[in-house]
């Protein structure tokens, strides 16, 4: 094996092996994972409601950002304290129409740091709501009784400047509590 010599005077060589290559290791992480590391822009936010009407869709929680970065959505949780035998159905709205709700913090998941996201973030509480009416259904997901499912979004769904998106909860029953969690992180324009 011949050996290529560090040009930074650092005493570090490099392997190049049978085939004419050099010898590496790599390893790669979700983007999420290096804009939380290196710009600690990266954030999770919770919005719950407890369903006032079964069989009709309230909001449960939207984004609007207001900042010039981007903001990249990398996935949604959906969860639904439902019984087994009824249906708990979420949509998720691209720039719809959002009115009332209360102001809901993100958690910066760079625990070392206190930026926060140039945004709106708004959920419905049990003494409000969030109306989120028009825009264009991104997905719908449906889940039959308790439990969790996870929309990977691959970083894919980008919020540009003023722009919305927006989660209904439809739970079957009166009561039922649903719980909506996203991950997003803030990249430079």
């Amino acid at each position: 094996m011949s050996f290529i010599q560090d040009g930074k005077g650092r005493g570090y060589s490099a392997g190049v092996g049978n085939s004419n290559r050099l010898d590496v290791s790599a390893r790669t992480n979700a983007r999420i994972y290096y804009a939380s590391r290196d710009e600690s822009g990266a954030y999770t936010v919770q919005f719950h409601v407890t369903q006032a009407t079964g069989g009709t869709a309230e909001g449960i929680g939207y984004i609007e950002n207001t900042g010039e970065d981007r903001i990249n959505i990398k996935e949604i949780t959906f969860s639904t304290e439902e019984p087994a035998t009824q249906l708990t159905k979420f949509g998720v709205w691209r720039k719809p129409t959002v009115v009332g709700g209360t102001d809901r913090d993100p958690v910066n998941l760079n625990f070392a740091s206190n930026q926060t996201p140039d945004a709106t973030i708004k959920e419905a509480t049990n003494s409000g709501t969030v109306t989120i009416t028009g825009g264009t259904s991104l997905y719908t997901i449906r889940m039959m009784g308790a439990g969790s499912q996870t929309l990977d979004l691959h970083d894919a769904v980008i919020l540009g400047s003023n722009d919305i998106i927006g989660i209904l909860a439809n739970a079957a029953t009166t009561g039922t509590k649903t719980i909506v969690n996203v991950m997003f992180d803030v990249q430079l324009a």
